[in-house]
């Protein structure tokens, strides 16, 4: 148990020390049943029995239940397990853009139209829900404490990075702008009540709810900058568990989650089981792997399978052999690491590499179409870099990259002799220095005749073999072969 916990379970013990929301952050493994630990408390202090609501579908129906009071349930503890109301900042911008809509209004001009009304409510719900009182300072000094990121625009926040980012000569004027519309929000008496859950959660952060009333968050995704986050944390009301992230030496954070586990089941792990199975488990959450977080789907299979170990494991202790002989291996896989096993010629390294990086896919049939692609442009460049290598007269079989990169490069790339771009210029000089290699091992002739074995390996791919996944694995067998000679 974190200390942060510790000292939050110590604090809710005594009368008037509780808040009307808390947030745990972290991976589910670890914050669910730390969050259960300060239901567990918040009931036996308010003499009531906790209700646990797993991704509930919706949140807004569990927070008008917090917000009545009922004679029957005179205490209610509520805790919601990955509700992602804190997962992202769309919230506050989603409600600017809206706002803006209208933009501009003149201070003074009159009432508000319908549509300006409307206006003008996504702005004081965006105001609450950053935790910004509408009615307090001028206008423009309200929208001027406003992030900036508010008013960038939705799209631009998002992990897909679809959506510009308005400029900040736009976001000063926009600005300038909705404190017109403020101004007139204010005169028609508007309050801009909560709609959504965020805005609904940041009025019961603001406003409290009956005593003895509590809702308690537990999330696995929470980004950092989310105005609700800032205000719980502000009241002592957050405590992190416990994450699970891909550091350059492996996964770090693991000891929240074994720690944890073991407490739950009674069992530890040796240090090279642990390392095993978080291999085999675990993946990242970004499509190509270059990202720090890891999938939550992939934490939770680590849990599922430690439970599985634990009720079987020997005296109470996970062992190697039990992880080896009892999880199938569908952890991350890297396809640069494919690719060098292919340049190298260690062809049943590559499959091996490929198999389990189908077999961790959700959609293997995608995945393998995606491999194929990046292999098939691997092929093209080593095509060109014979070609170029033959019509220039250059070495072959230069392994010093430094040497490579002076020497030799500059004439791969070179553009086209009418003056067009080359096949290979712009390509990083590390990976061109890596095909280099692998075609000063093949033989001129398999070299030639790569794009015509290309062209039928997307033909078999695609529809014209029973087994596209032996059509796959032959090309990269004739690309992975023995050295020249």
């Amino acid at each position: 148990m974190s200390r942060q916990l510790e000292a939050l379970l110590d604090r809710v013990g005594k009368p008037g020390n509780t808040e009307p929301c808390y947030l745990i952050s972290g991976d589910r493994v670890v914050a669910e049943p730390a969050a259960e630990r300060l239901a567990e408390a918040l009931g036996r202090r308010f003499e009531c029995r906790p209700t646990v609501h797993r991704r509930p579908a919706q949140l807004l129906p569990l927070l008008d239940d917090l917000r009545t009071f009922s004679l029957f349930e005179p205490a209610k503890v509520v805790v919601a397990i990955e509700s992602s109301v804190v997962a992202d900042l769309g919230a506050a911008a989603s409600l600017v853009d809206q706002a803006i809509q209208v933009l501009p209004v003149e201070p003074g001009a009159g009432e508000l139209t319908g549509r300006e009304r409307n206006a003008a409510i996504r702005l004081m719900q965006a105001l609450r829900l950053l935790q910004l009182d509408p009615y307090r300072g001028s206008p423009e000094q309200v929208v001027a404490d406003m992030p900036d990121w508010t008013f960038q625009g939705e799209g631009s926040l998002k992990r897909s990075g679809r959506g510009r980012a308005r400029t900040k000569q736009k976001v000063e004027k926009l600005k300038e702008q909705a404190a017109g519309l403020l101004e007139g929000a204010r005169a028609a008496g508007l309050q801009g009540r909560a709609e959504g859950a965020a805005e609904a959660v940041a009025e019961i952060v603001t406003q409290g709810l009956p005593e003895g009333h509590t809702l308690v968050l537990a999330e696995s995704s929470v980004a950092p900058r989310h105005p609700l986050v800032a205000a719980l944390d502000a009241r002592g009301a957050v405590v992190t568990v416990g994450r699970v992230e891909a550091g350059r030496r492996g996964w770090e954070g693991l000891e929240s989650l074994t720690t944890e586990l073991e407490r739950e089941t009674g069992a530890g792990i040796e240090p090279r089981a642990l390392a095993e199975l978080a291999r085999r488990t675990l993946r990242r959450e970004s499509d190509r792997g270059r990202g720090q977080a890891v999938d939550a789907d992939s934490t939770a299979r680590f849990a599922a399978e430690y439970r599985k170990l634990a009720e079987i494991a020997v005296d109470g202790r996970i062992g190697m052999s039990i992880v080896e002989e009892s999880v199938e291996d569908r952890g991350e896989e890297d396809v640069w690491k494919i690719l060098d096993d292919i340049g190298s010629g260690r062809a049943a390294a590559a499959n091996r590499r490929l198999r389990r990086q189908l077999a961790s896919a959700d959609d293997p049939v995608a995945a393998r179409l995606s491999f194929f692609a990046l292999l098939a442009s691997y092929c093209r460049h080593l095509a060109a870099v014979d070609g170029a290598l033959e019509r220039k007269n250059l070495p072959r079989g230069e392994k010093s990259f430094n040497r490579f990169k002076s020497r030799i490069a500059p004439g791969l790339q070179e553009g086209l002799p009418g003056g067009g771009r080359g096949p290979l210029t712009g390509l990083h000089p590390f990976r061109l220095h890596k095909a280099y290699l692998a075609v000063s091992r093949l033989p001129r002739e398999r070299l030639a005749g790569l794009p015509g074995r290309v062209l039928e390996a997307e033909l078999r791919l695609k529809g014209e073999s029973r087994s596209p996944g032996a059509a796959l694995e032959l090309l990269m067998a004739e690309v992975a072969s023995p050295e020249r000679g």
